[in-house]
C-alpha cells in the first residue's frame, strides 16, 4: 500500500483541503462514493477520456481536394491545364479510421471504469484493514490492562516466591510485547488515515467518526451481473484488430481521385479550350499489401481466440469464488463472538486472581484470545478479497455498496 500511496503523491499534487476535499462522511458509503470520483487515479483517467472524445472525427477526416495547375509557354504559344481532383475513399479507409478512433475513446472509458474498480478495491481493503486494526487494538489494550492489574497485584505483595517472581517477569515481558503491538497498530492506522486524507481530503476525526464503531465484518452487495471490464476491454481490442484488418484491405486502393479538367491550348493563330474529367488510380500489379493484410488477419484471429478463452476462464472463476466464499462464511459462523471471547477472558482472569489456575494458563489464555481474533479477521479479509474478485468478474465492483 505504501508504494501505491507514494506513487500517487508523485503523479499529481495532493488534494487541497476545502476546494477538492470530499464532504464530511455520514457513513462508509459516503467515503466509497466520493473517492470513486475524486481519487487522483480516476481524475487522470477522466482527462484521457475527455481528450479522446473527438478522436474519430480527427482520424477520419476527408482529405481536401487538390488543385493542379500547369502552364507551358513557347514563344507566342501557351498551354494551360487545370485539374481539380478529389480523392475517393473506395476501399473504406476513412470508415475504418473513424471506427478505430471511436474504439480508442471507448477503451479510454473502459480504462476509466477499471480505475474506479481499482479505487473501490483499495478503499474497501483500507476500510476493512482499519476495522481489523481497531478490533485488534481493543483486544491488545484489554490484554495490556489485564496484565497491568496482575503485575500491580504481585508488586503489592510483601514477598514473592521464586515462582511468583518468574511469573512477574513473564508478565512484564508480555506486557512490553503487547505495548509494541499497540504502537505498531496505531502507526498502521495513521498510514490508512493518510491515504484517505491524500485522496479525499478527509480529516482524521471524520474518518474515525464513521469507522471506529464498526465491529461487524465488512459486507458488500452487488447490483446486476454484467461482463467484466477486463473482458469488455478485450472485446474492444478484438474489434480494434478487426478495424485494422479493414484498414489494411483498403491500402491498395489509396490514391484514387476524380475531378473536372480544363485545358486552354493557344497557338499563334488558333486558340482551343478543352473540358473533361481527370481520373487517377493505382494499379495493384506489383503489390496488394498481402503482408499487411496477413499480419492484421492473424492478429484479429488471435484476439478472437483470447476473448473466448478469457471468458471461459472467468466463468469458471466465478463459480469457484462463490463456492469458496460460502465455505469461509460457514466456518466464520463457528468461531466464538467477540463478546464470548471477552467473557471467557474475564473468567480466566478471575480464576487466576483466585489462585485457581497457573500463570502459564493465564498467559496462554491471552495468546489464544489474540490468535482467535486474528484468525477471524484474516478469514473476513479473505472473504472480502474473494468478494471483490467475484464482483470484478461480474462487472459490478464499481457499483457495490456497503
Amino acid at each position: 500500500m505504501k508504494s501505491i500511496l507514494l506513487g500517487l503523491v508523485f503523479l499529481s499534487p495532493i488534494i487541497a483541503h476545502g476546494q477538492d476535499a470530499c464532504p464530511a462522511p455520514q457513513s462508509l458509503n459516503d467515503i466509497l462514493d466520493c473517492l470513486k470520483e475524486s481519487h487522483q487515479l480516476v481524475r487522470l483517467k477522466d482527462l484521457e477520456v475527455k481528450s479522446s472524445a473527438d478522436l474519430d472525427k480527427a482520424m477520419g477526416q476527408r482529405p481536401n481536394p487538390i488543385l493542379d495547375v500547369q502552364t507551358v509557354h513557347a514563344g507566342n504559344a501557351r498551354q494551360t491545364q487545370i485539374i481539380l481532383a478529389q480523392e475517393l475513399d473506395v476501399g473504406g479507409k476513412l470508415k475504418a479510421l473513424r471506427s478505430k478512433g471511436n474504439l480508442i475513446h471507448k477503451m479510454k472509458q473502459t480504462e476509466l471504469s477499471i480505475s474506479k474498480e481499482e479505487v473501490v478495491e483499495e478503499v474497501l481493503l483500507n476500510i476493512h484493514h482499519f476495522i481489523h486494526l481497531n478490533e485488534n487494538l481493543r483486544v491488545n489494550r484489554e490484554v495490556f490492562k489485564s496484565l497491568g492489574m496482575v503485575i500491580s497485584a504481585l508488586k503489592k505483595r510483601p514477598a514473592l516466591t521464586p515462582e511468583q517472581e518468574a511469573s512477574l517477569l513473564n508478565f512484564k515481558l508480555q506486557q512490553a510485547e503487547v505495548n509494541n503491538i499497540i504502537t505498531l497498530i496505531l502507526d498502521q492506522e495513521e498510514e490508512i488515515l493518510l491515504f484517505f486524507n491524500v485522496n479525499g481530503g478527509y480529516k482524521k476525526e471524520e474518518i474515525l467518526g464513521v469507522m471506529e464503531d464498526h465491529h461487524h465484518p465488512l459486507e458488500i452487495r452487488k447490483i446486476n451481473e454484467k461482463l467484466s471490464l477486463n473482458l469488455e476491454r478485450l472485446g474492444l481490442e478484438t474489434k480494434m484488430a478487426e478495424k485494422e484488418l479493414d484498414f489494411q484491405k483498403s491500402v491498395p486502393w489509396e490514391g484514387i481521385s476524380i475531378g473536372p479538367m480544363f485545358m486552354d491550348d493557344k497557338m499563334e493563330s488558333i486558340s482551343e479550350k478543352l473540358y473533361g474529367v481527370a481520373f487517377t488510380m493505382p494499379i495493384p500489379v506489383w503489390q496488394t499489401n498481402k503482408a499487411g493484410k496477413a499480419i492484421a488477419s492473424i492478429a484479429y484471429s488471435n484476439m478472437n481466440t483470447q476473448y473466448s478463452l478469457f471468458k471461459k476462464k472467468e466463468d469458471l472463476q466465478k463459480d469457484s469464488f462463490l463456492s469458496r466464499i460460502e465455505g469461509l462464511q460457514d466456518n466464520l459462523t463457528k468461531l466464538p463472538t467477540e463478546d464470548e471471547l471477552l467473557k471467557t477472558h474475564h473468567r480466566i482472569e478471575k480464576l487466576y486472581t483466585q489462585g485457581l489456575i497457573t500463570p502459564t494458563a493465564f498467559l496462554d489464555s491471552h495468546r489464544i484470545w489474540r490468535d482467535t481474533i486474528a484468525s477471524k479477521l484474516e478469514m473476513q479479509e479473505r472473504i472480502l478479497k474473494l468478494s471483490i474478485d467475484y464482483y470484478r468478474l461480474t462487472g459490478t465492483l464499481s457499483e457495490v455498496h456497503l
